[in-house]
């Protein structure tokens, strides 16, 4: 047992006062003269013995209990194993301060993240000048991935700042842990200095350390409400011209009071397009649904607005999306062109239409086309099927319609190719189409709303498929009967489209019916669909870039309009196109450009971890009983807000079981028990 405050031991003196008093204070007997002796009859006798008995035990009840108070004072505590002989030995110290955006509350003393740097200023102060320190933040940053002198960790120290990026708290303990188990000694100690945001503290997720003293470190702001844009979405994944645009946006609410008419603004290339209200019950979420179309192609930058004090960078959510200014389609025939392909699409100033003989194709000019049409065509070569292979599996969109010749389409060459579903047999009992896969995005959002009872296309005959089980199949139309109609394949990162008949009046209504068009049109679109329409800061996701080609040793460049700053990214040729890697390098949120060379060719967004928009955080006594349910034994919950460095750095060395509020418990009895023993026990 170790006292935290031993100068408090000289209240031991105080143990004297009331022996002196038993010693001097003797019972002088006096005389009574009684005209009656009758009134003495009541009294009861009390043995000299007796007497000196209860004194005794008032005088040893007094004694304990003083001696309870004077070490409640001092303080005791047993230290942590290991830990009582090495308090200014060979140290190993990690201090994280958290300096996430929630850091920016403010409390009693300035803001959190002041008064984190505070604490760990102070805790080195509890250490040797030759112990050595680590300051770790959510930067991660090289510098800081080695051990400082106390002075050096200081300087460190005063240097943090807010930052962008986010990260969950078993993150920042397994990075510590990375640091120290390199140190050959077992005196190591991480201490975790942060406002424990529910959100971002992940303590079901830790597990002990060996050898590694785990100290927490609350911090509490004072109470903030926080309403925010939480996310968005788009009706239809793809954008035209003139099409009206509908854009749904996530609001939250992190407080106890709702809120009404709260402004939520559209900007789209700094013009404003649009504007909405929401409404937001306490502790809730709300919808609201935005309207507006848009008259020029290329790339879109645009960012939603509201106005919420005092917590701001959650204010604005900034995404870019691409308005193609058309969508090519390449239509290999057989024999002759379809009439209906071609009454489609080659009139459409959207789209770039070519029909070809299957044997005239320029293979060169595959990867520019957004659908190729495989139409009756009769070209079984391997190096025919092989390029379209390469086609779709590298993110391009086919549709195979087979050929009215019967023993062309039994063979199978393309399917088993490709190991797709084959035909198996020409089936020629009459049928209709019974139902459509509204929930995939070639038919989501065709209909305003969906009549059980539509008149859907009937089927005269058509090509029945295998019934062996794909997992990358879905099935789009559905007969009747069961048989489908069509179905799509997804491989790899493109899509192939299965049709059961041929475009031909003998086989069904289906090219002449309405869901013609939409069907094959988004076929075609859903091909320039935008993989991300943001992405979060520090979360080093892969941007996709699969249209685009890279030529020779050019490198990429991704810049943020109206400013300075740009950065190379790494760049990987993978899936069939390009994927970018950014590492970290993009600290603000806000619309970026990706340029090749001079050529601005692509739009990327980013945003802030909304992780850090909740400001729900766990408080001392929670921390507690998680460490104790999940049985974290190397894990310590310290109370160092509002302390001085003198308070702090009592507080760490005396880290360990603390015995004070014990001692007061006894004092509190002892005094109890000579109340009691002075009631009951008279004389």
């Amino acid at each position: 047992m170790i006292f935290i405050n031993p100068y408090f031991l000289f209240g031991l003196f105080a143990l004297s006062i009331p022996i002196i008093v038993h010693l001097f204070n003797f019972r002088k007997y006096k005389i009574f003269y009684f005209s009656n002796t009758q009134f003495l009859q009541s009294l009861q006798q009390q043995t000299k013995r007796q007497s000196q008995l209860k004194k005794l035990l008032i005088l040893a009840l007094r004694l304990l209990a003083i001696t309870a108070i004077v070490f409640a004072f001092a303080r005791p505590y047993i230290p942590l194993e290991k830990a009582a002989a090495n308090l200014k030995g060979n140290n190993y110290i990690v201090v994280y301060v958290d300096n996430s955006f929630s850091m920016e509350g403010l409390a009693s003393r300035g803001s959190l993240l002041d008064e984190a740097r505070e604490k760990a200023l102070s805790i080195a102060e509890a250490y040797a000048e030759d112990d050595q320190f680590m300051i770790l933040t959510n930067d991660f940053e090289p510098k800081h991935n080695q051990f400082f002198s106390k002075e050096e960790f200081k300087k460190e120290v005063n240097g943090i700042r807010i930052s962008s990026i986010t990260r969950t708290m078993d993150a920042v303990v397994q990075y510590a842990q990375s640091n120290l188990e390199e140190q050959n000694t077992q005196n190591k100690k991480l201490y975790i200095i942060s406002d424990f945001q529910r959100t971002t503290s992940t303590i079901d997720k830790l597990g002990n350390l060996p050898d590694v003293y785990v100290f927490m470190v609350p911090l509490k702001a004072n109470k903030i409400n926080n309403v925010y844009i939480d996310s968005l979405w788009f009706d239809s994944p793809v954008f035209n011209v003139g099409q009206s645009i509908s854009l749904h946006v996530m609001l939250k609410n992190i407080s106890d009071v709702s809120v009404e008419k709260l402004p939520v603004k559209l900007f789209v290339n700094g013009n404003q397009k649009a504007i909405a209200s929401a409404d937001l019950q306490a502790d809730g979420t709300g919808e609201v649904k935005m309207n507006f179309s848009l008259q020029e192609t290329g790339i879109q930058q645009a960012y939603l607005v509201i106005n919420d004090y005092p917590i701001t960078f959650d204010d604005k959510l900034f995404f870019s999306f691409y308005l193609r200014p058309y969508n090519s389609i390449l239509n290999v025939y057989g024999e002759k062109e379809s009439p209906y392909l071609n009454a489609l699409f080659a009139a459409d100033s959207s789209i770039r239409y070519q029909a070809v003989s299957d044997r005239n194709i320029d293979y060169a000019q595959l990867k520019q086309q957004d659908l190729i049409v495989l139409d009756q065509v009769k070209e079984q070569s391997s190096g025919f099927v092989q390029a379209m292979e390469s086609y779709v599996r590298e993110g391009g969109n086919v549709l195979f319609i087979p050929s009215v010749d019967k023993e062309l389409v039994m063979r199978n060459v393309f399917n088993q190719h490709l190991h797709i579903p084959k035909y198996e047999s020409l089936d020629t009992h009459s049928s209709r189409i019974a139902s459509l896969n509204i929930d995939n995005d070639l038919f989501k959002n065709i209909f305003e709303k969906q009549n059980e009872n539509m008149n859907l296309p009937a089927v005269y005959r058509y090509y029945r498929l295998d019934n062996v089980v794909y997992p990358n199949k879905e099935r789009l139309l559905v007969m009747e009967n069961d048989g489908e109609f069509l179905s799509l394949l997804t491989l790899d990162n493109g899509k192939l489209y299965l049709l059961a008949v041929p475009l031909d009046d003998a086989y069904s209504e289906f090219h002449k019916h309405a869901i013609f068009v939409p069907a094959l049109f988004n076929m075609a679109i859903l091909k320039a669909k935008q993989e991300e329409a943001y992405y979060i800061i520090g979360s080093d996701m892969r941007i996709a870039l699969p249209a685009y080609e890279l030529q020779g040793d050019n490198v990429l460049e991704i810049a943020r309009p109206g400013s300075n700053f740009s950065f190379i990214p790494e760049i990987r040729r993978q899936f069939g196109g390009l994927s970018l890697f950014v590492h970290d390098q993009i600290k603000e949120a806000g619309n970026y450009t990706v340029k090749d060379k001079e050529e601005v060719f692509y739009g990327l967004s980013f945003n802030y971890n909304r992780k850090e928009s909740d400001m729900r955080c766990y408080d001392k006594a929670e921390l507690k009983d998680k460490i104790e349910t999940l049985g974290l034994k190397n894990y310590i919950v310290l109370s160092l807000q509002n302390k001085s460095t003198n308070a702090v750095v009592s507080e760490i060395q005396a880290a360990g079981i603390q015995l004070w509020q014990y001692c007061i418990l006894l004092a509190l009895l002892f005094l109890l028990a000579e109340v009691i023993l002075l009631r009951i026990w008279k004389p």
